[in-house]
Parts: C-alpha cells; sequence; structure tokens
C-alpha cells in the first residue's frame, strides 16, 4: 500500500492555500490601503476580526505571503501571540525584524532594551516593513498600539489579527482612534462558498479524493451547527484523511465521526424528550422516521435520502403493514421531523435528507416507540 505524506493544507497550521476563495473584496481594500501607504510613504494600520474560526490567520498571512512580495518592495514579519507573554512577543519580533538583514543582536531579557534595539532596526530598515501580530487580545493589545504607534513614526504598516475580541475596545480610546486606520471584517460564508473551500482543500490533500456527497454532508453539517466555519471543516478532513489515504471507504458515520466537536452541542436527552413527545399520539411520524433511519442504516454510504425514495419506501411498507399509504400524511410526518431538528434538509436541495443522531439509533427508538403506540392503540 502506497504511503501518503501529511499533507500540509491540513497538518500545518500556517498553510496558506495558492488561492484564497471569496476575499476578493477584503483583498481589494486592505491592499489599496497598503499600495496608497507605500506610494506616499506613510504608515498604515489595519484590524481583522470576526467570529473565530473564519479564516483570520489565513486571510492575513495570504495577504503578506501571496501579495505583498508580489505587489511591493517590502518584508514582512509575522509573530502569533497566542499564549505567549510581552516578553515572548517582543523577542520574537526583535529576532525576526534582525534577521532580514543579518545583523548581530545582543541577548537580552530587558523588555525596554529588546524594544529599543527593534525600534532602531525597523527604522533603520532599507525597506519598508509589514508587521502582522496574529491573536490580539486583552493580554497583548497594549503592545500592539506601541507597535502601531512606531509605525506612524517610520511609514510601517501592521496588522492586527484580533482574537475573538471587540475590536471597538482597541479603537475607542484616545490613542487608538488616531492610529488605526482601517477594520476588515470577514463574513461567515454561505454553505456554497464553504463548499468550494472543502472542494479546494481536498483537491489539494487528499490523493485519493473524496465523494460529492461527503463533502456536501460535512458542510451541510458545519453550516447548520458551527456557523460556516472553515476551520471547523478542516478538522474534519484531519480526522478523515488517515482513513482515506489507506483506501477506507468514507460513510456517513464516518463523517459524523470527524464533526463531532460541531455536534457536540446536540443533546440525546432532547432527542429523547422530542421522541417521547411524537410517541404520545403520532404513529405515522414514527413510522417516516423508522423508514428513513432504516434506509441510512443499511447504506452509510448513502449519506442523504431524497423524498421520493422515503416515499416510495413509505408506500411500500404501508402496503406491507396493512395501513393506507396517504402521501399528505407522509409529508405531515416528515414536516414534523424537520421542525424538530430530528431530521435535516440538506441547504443544496431541500429534497435531499440526513440526520446527524446515528441513524442506527434513531431506528431503534422509532421502532420501540412505534410498537408500543401499537400495543396501547
Amino acid at each position: 500500500m502506497v504511503a501518503f505524506p501529511r499533507p500540509r493544507g491540513l497538518f500545518d497550521p500556517y498553510y496558506v492555500p495558492e488561492r484564497l476563495l471569496f476575499r476578493d473584496n477584503e483583498l481589494d481594500i486592505i491592499g489599496k490601503a497598503y499600495r496608497d501607504s507605500y506610494e506616499d510613504e506613510y504608515g498604515v494600520n489595519c484590524l481583522v476580526h470576526g467570529i473565530a474560526g473564519v479564516g483570520r490567520t489565513v486571510f492575513s498571512r495570504y495577504f503578506v505571503t501571496k501579495i505583498v512580495p508580489q505587489r511591493f518592495d517590502a518584508h514582512t514579519v509575522y509573530v502569533d501571540a497566542r499564549n505567549k507573554s510581552i516578553l515572548e512577543i517582543m523577542t520574537e519580533l526583535n529576532d525576526k525584524m534582525h534577521s532580514h538583514f543579518n545583523r548581530p543582536i545582543a541577548v537580552t531579557f530587558d523588555l525596554q532594551e529588546i524594544w529599543t534595539q527593534f525600534r532602531q532596526a525597523a527604522a533603520h530598515s532599507m525597506k519598508r516593513s509589514v508587521f502582522v501580530i496574529d491573536n490580539v487580545d486583552e493580554t497583548n493589545e497594549d503592545l500592539y498600539l506601541k507597535l502601531a504607534q512606531l509605525s506612524k513614526e517610520i511609514g510601517a504598516g501592521t496588522i492586527g489579527v484580533l482574537n475573538s475580541h471587540d475590536y471597538r475596545e482597541l479603537t475607542r480610546g484616545p490613542r487608538g482612534s488616531v492610529v488605526y486606520d482601517l477594520d476588515i471584517r470577514l463574513r461567515t460564508y454561505t454553505r456554497t462558498q464553504l463548499y468550494e473551500i472543502v472542494h479546494q482543500r481536498v483537491e489539494e490533500t487528499f490523493p485519493l479524493g473524496l465523494s460529492d456527497n461527503v463533502l456536501r454532508y460535512i458542510t451541510d453539517i458545519v453550516c447548520e451547527f458551527d456557523g460556516s466555519k472553515p476551520k471547523t471543516t478542516v478538522e474534519a478532513l484531519k480526522f478523515i484523511w488517515p482513513h482515506a489515504s489507506r483506501g477506507e471507504e468514507i460513510d456517513s458515520t464516518m463523517v459524523r465521526k470527524a464533526t463531532t466537536k460541531a455536534l457536540s452541542i446536540l443533546s440525546s436527552d432532547e432527542y429523547m424528550e422530542i421522541m417521547d413527545a411524537l410517541a404520545s399520539d403520532d404513529y405515522m411520524t414514527l413510522l417516516v422516521l423508522e423508514a428513513l433511519s432504516e434506509h441510512l442504516t443499511r447504506f452509510p454510504s448513502e449519506t442523504y435520502i431524497d423524498r421520493q425514495t422515503l416515499n416510495d419506501i413509505m408506500e411500500i411498507k404501508c402496503e406491507e403493514m396493512g395501513i393506507r399509504y396517504n402521501l399528505a400524511d407522509v409529508d405531515r410526518g416528515l414536516e414534523i421531523l424537520v421542525a424538530q431538528s430530528i431530521v435535516m434538509e440538506s441547504g443544496y436541495c431541500r429534497d435531499l435528507l440526513y440526520v446527524v443522531i446515528p441513524p442506527e439509533t434513531l431506528w431503534e427508538m422509532a421502532n420501540h416507540l412505534r410498537t408500543e403506540l401499537e400495543k396501547i392503540r
């Protein structure tokens, strides 16, 4: 069996794709701001913000690794400030600034001395500089503000990538309102956009590929339960990759395991309460759920069941059980299940139905409750 190397596109936290999809408008805004500042030789400071997992780090790194080298004669310094002290952040900034010029650096643990070294190196740089501080939060925002003030003095640029932190807190004070020039809010992706992003990442990292149904299933779950975050889809793909690289079949069960984090908000107790309520008097709804979940259990590679297939199964099931088949009753039962979020409609096509609770569990519950209901009818 061929052993595939672990792809950077999934396992490198600082991976940047060759093309950043659906961020053209944001890239145009930040690109124009930095082009103007570069041409007129003044400093510009930008804040990048959005919900966690929406792609703030990828956006900022794409700009400084793909756009800046192509359009500007400038060098970039990137520091990830997550879980680092001010001393660690400043030391890394200073080391990277000096490494650009192969200049010797005096080792010191004095924060003021490190800042002085860094300031002198930045001010005397032959090239314009762009400094990126990723994961700016309340523990390090004063340092970023100080860096932004310096950029105004020496004509450099900065990008502060906020870590789920209200950007208005940084711009509200008298100093912040002066040094910050623009903010870039990264909006969540639509379902179609997220599908294209997942598809791009799979093409880059999965030698054997994944089926369209699996990609849609991942996207549907992440859009429905975790705010359309690309980061969550990457975590799912990281889980799936070792199995796919060994040639294993990737079915709906595997996808549900891969998206456990997104589905952690679901409570089995809540579903039991809903099912108990249905069992009180809704025989047909239980029968619809039983038919749907039985099919998905028997055919795990089919991540979805379409409405026509469900109707055909229900017609056969009703005939076998001696029950009058009525399409309106089936539709009503399905509407109840969708309204209770036991059965989900795909965002790509309402005729495609899926579940996030293991179908074998739903099948067992629906069959048991329907059988108990028969006893008392």
